[in-house]
């Protein structure tokens, strides 16, 4: 009679539990009904009001200061014991245990699984299905859910971007039963990145992810992280693992094993509950290393990634027949059984209800196979640990060491160790001089072990990445990558990392402070800053604040005759508190060529989101350049010139900078006709007052796509040379070598050699000819893109079409400039080397020559 009594109990103790109904008054997935963030988190923290199984803890803010919540869910016998089996993954993680304790620590700890919701916002369905979820796991009494509750702790974090999440949620509550229903939100779901959310896993830019990463590779190291989405290939209902080619030669086997485990029984559910649709080996490929999903594979953890259907937020939709096509975009068949997409979806009703059965389908396939196989997870956790560790013992490399002798940027380089910390990296410091790579290292040197448990990662972001070749038959084009080719850390940016072979002997000690240490010498009244160093733009923003004078000098330098630096003591405090190399003269090394003013910055925002305008807003927020945002209205006064200096037009299409998205238009496959409000670009006549604006003095920078509109549409003697069409020439989002004329104002501060990020869409050729490039048609060549050696990281095809050519001009026009970007130089926040390149430019819209 026990276990009746102990279920009658169970039963009794759940009763007092709100399902997800009572508490927001209507079901998740209802038609046309959406739960926001503070909705979700009232019921999360209702939840742990009501039952024994449910722990709300806040772990981080979102970029708009709003709390971010994880609830566990587990038996309460687990929940008692939370820092006992947190210490047991973490340890095992870390391969802090010999074999034998191993092998008792997997046997007494929980498998812990996170399961994140909602960071891609507009993706409704996951954080819609966040109370379904817990609510199950918090009530059921099947043995399976028993099961799961007894050997897994769950982390369920419901709504990860949080900013993100009440904007689509207002937004589509306005539109809702209007002829808007379906229309985008007009600009970005979190306050700089957007859709780039799920980009920034290893650069941490941004909060919501600093936070994340922090529990994932820090407190708690997961065994499975699993990331849901809601963007299959149409018409799939669902994609699951395992992934596409290629695979990063960085994650271990046993993880892309484990992942193609965890989908198979998430598939295998899916079968025996009749749920059709369900795609594999599709796209999404196990290469790139930056998503939430990803960067855990090279962390020994499951990194799994689901992308169920969707509509339009909460609008069902019936799919008829002829909806259907015959192919998915890779030619395999989308209406006949293959062997990644056995049962395919006939059409008919789909709604966010829909969506949510589907998660909930696969959030229990996984549980289930997590508490099947706990401490199967745990001790694999402790042996690719020590796989790792013992690969790094063993050398080649041994370690990466970086010297702050031999860097160009310092303060940059503390950002990169910062960056890998934050990461999971253990970052060690020398306490002594040593010897390695048959050279002296100073005291004070960082030094990067490979024998550490996140080797994969680690190699990942310093090591070039070389694509492969993947074709379909011996003739065919090269497959894609899904995001991007080539991003190695080190070299976007501009961090010099010696790569030492073989074992060496030095004194070192854990690195725990990642503040650029500031040096401030010499004597005298004129303060010279280092324009190598980014953070010399803090400085300039500082000195701007107090009205003072500031200048940059032939040399290179920026000098600063300041009262408030009156004394010695100053000089250092101020050096510390930007981490700068800082001088002190009785005067400036070189001569004056520009006095800086603070420059008006115009960020266009168009009203369809761009994460590159985001990233931009991103860089000019960090560096403390004020700017305002330039809307379509903007362009309809005559008075651009009088009210800015600058004007930025981060990447877009020439088409949708001057048409956005024509009022009424639908865009299909989805009905999406815009508000009228945020319908359209800048029209032509919008365009004729840019151009006017430089004509009359004023400063356009345009970033790799929207450096089309400038060329085609103003009389510049510069084109595209890979336009209309690109030829042999291919880099699908990769770093590639430039070669800079640091002479020329807009690269002051810039090495000779650079790296740059290209999408190689751009590259570019001065038409004019020497006799007519000159006075207020000239065009200077800032960059190059490398004569020789062009590819850097990643993967480039027909590298000839652009060696040598220019990657960055000034083209003059009237009285006013337009610079011409053939890369991103902000590009998600990542090339710290480039970043020069735009704030210089910026700068010199208001600088007065001297």
């Amino acid at each position: 009679m026990r276990p009746i009594l102990f279920l009658v109990f169970a039963a009794a103790s759940q009763a007092a539990v709100p399902a997800p109904r009572s508490y927001l008054g209507f079901a998740p997935g209802d038609d046309y009904k959406l739960a926001d963030a503070e909705q979700i988190a009232g019921y999360f923290h209702k939840l742990a009001e009501t039952s024994d199984r449910v722990q709300v803890v806040e772990f981080g803010r979102s970029a708009l200061g709003k709390p971010m919540y994880l609830a566990y869910i587990s038996a309460p016998e687990n929940l008692r014991k939370l820092e006992r089996y947190r210490e047991i993954s973490r340890r095992l993680a870390l391969g802090q245990a010999s074999a034998e304790e191993a092998r008792a620590l997997a046997d007494e700890g929980r498998a812990i699984v996170w399961i994140d919701s909602g960071l891609h916002a507009s993706e409704v369905a996951p954080a819609q299905q966040a109370p379904e979820l817990a609510y199950r796991l918090a009530t059921e009494e099947s043995a399976e859910a028993q099961a799961i509750r007894r050997n897994v702790i769950l982390l369920e974090a419901p709504v990860i971007n949080p900013d993100g999440l009440d904007w689509i949620a207002q937004w589509y509550r306005r539109n809702v039963g209007s002829p808007y229903e379906g229309a985008p939100l007009p600009w970005l779901y979190q306050k700089y990145a957007g859709h780039d959310n799920n980009r920034d896993w290893f650069m941490l830019n941004l909060e919501e992810t600093r936070a994340a990463t922090h529990v994932l590779f820090h407190e708690w190291f997961p065994q499975i992280v699993y990331n849901q989405h809601q963007a299959p290939p149409f018409p799939a209902r669902i994609f699951v693992p395992p992934y596409a080619e290629p695979l990063n030669p960085h994650i271990p086997a046993a993880v892309m094993e484990g992942i193609n485990r965890i989908g198979a029984a998430m598939r295998e559910r899916f079968a025996r509950e009749n749920k059709p649709g369900v795609l594999s080996y599709w796209g999404y490929d196990a290469w790139w290393d930056g998503g939430l999903r990803s960067v855990p594979a090279f962390h020994n953890m499951h990194g799994i990634l689901t992308e169920t259907a969707g509509y339009s937020f909460a609008t069902p939709h019936v799919y008829g027949p002829v909806e259907m096509p015959v192919a998915f975009g890779n030619g395999m068949p989308a209406r006949e059984p293959s062997m990644f997409y056995e049962q395919p979806w006939q059409a008919g009703r789909w709604s966010l209800r829909d969506a949510i059965d589907y998660m909930l389908t696969a959030d229990f396939a996984l549980l289930d196979e997590a508490a099947a196989r706990r401490a199967d997870f745990l001790l694999k956790s402790w042996q690719m640990a020590r796989a790792s560790i013992d690969a790094g013992a063993q050398g080649k490399p041994y370690a990466y060491v970086v010297s702050l002798e031999q860097q160009w940027d310092r303060p940059t380089a503390y950002e990169m160790l910062e960056r890998l910390s934050m990461g999971g990296v253990e970052v060690r410091r020398a306490r002594a001089a040593f010897q390695a790579n048959g050279r002296t290292y100073p005291a004070g040197t960082f030094v990067i072990p490979a024998a550490q448990p996140f080797r994969p990662y680690l190699m990942d972001l310093l090591e070039p990445q070389k694509y492969p070749t993947i074709r379909s038959g011996a003739g065919g084009p090269t497959k894609r990558p899904y995001d991007i080719a080539g991003w190695t850390l080190s070299l976007q940016m501009g961090v010099a990392v010696d790569r030492v072979e073989d074992r060496f002997n030095a004194d070192l000690a854990p690195a725990v402070d990642f503040r650029p240490e500031g040096a401030a010498r010499g004597k005298g009244s004129v303060v010279i800053l280092d324009h190598r160093e980014n953070n010399s733009f803090l400085a300039t923003a500082f000195f701007m604040d107090r009205n003072e004078t500031v200048r940059w000098t032939e040399d290179g330098s920026i000098v600063v005759e300041s009262p408030y630096l009156e004394n010695d003591a100053r000089v250092e405090a101020f050096a510390r508190q930007y981490g700068l190399r800082v001088r002190t003269a009785d005067a400036a090394p070189g001569k004056a060529v520009y006095e800086l003013h603070r420059p008006r910055v115009g960020l266009y925002q168009p009203w369809v989101a761009n994460a590159d305008e985001g990233w931009t807003e991103w860089l000019f927020d960090r560096y403390k350049i004020p700017y305002s945002l330039v809307h379509n209205a903007d362009f309809a006064r005559d008075d651009l010139r009088t009210r800015f200096d600058a004007i930025v037009l981060a990447s877009a299409a020439a088409a949708t900078i001057l048409n956005g998205q024509r009022s009424g238009e639908d865009r299909g496959p989805v009905v999406a006709v815009q508000r009228p409000e945020y319908a359209g670009g800048i029209g032509t006549a919008g365009l004729a007052r840019l151009e006017r604006f430089v004509r009359e003095g004023g400063t356009l920078a345009a970033l790799d796509l929207a450096s089309e509109l400038p060329m085609e549409l103003f009389p510049l003697g510069v084109r595209n040379l890979l336009r209309p069409t690109p030829g042999d020439f291919y880099c699908p989002g990769s770093l590639v070598r430039l070669t800079v004329d640091p002479t020329q104002p807009e690269a002051f501060g810039m090495p000779q050699e650079a790296i740059a990020f290209s999408t190689g869409g751009e590259a570019f050729d001065i038409t004019l000819t020497p006799a007519y490039n000159k006075g207020e048609q000239e065009i200077r060549t800032v960059a190059r893109f490398a004569a020789h050696d062009l590819l850097a990281s990643g993967w480039v095809s027909g590298a000839g079409a652009v060696q040598g050519k220019p990657a960055l001009v000034e083209a003059r026009h009237g009285r006013g400039r337009v610079v011409l970007f053939a890369f991103r130089p902000q590009f998600r926040g990542q090339p710290f080397g480039t970043f020069k390149l735009l704030l210089n430019t910026v700068y010199l819209a208001s600088a007065q020559p001297l």
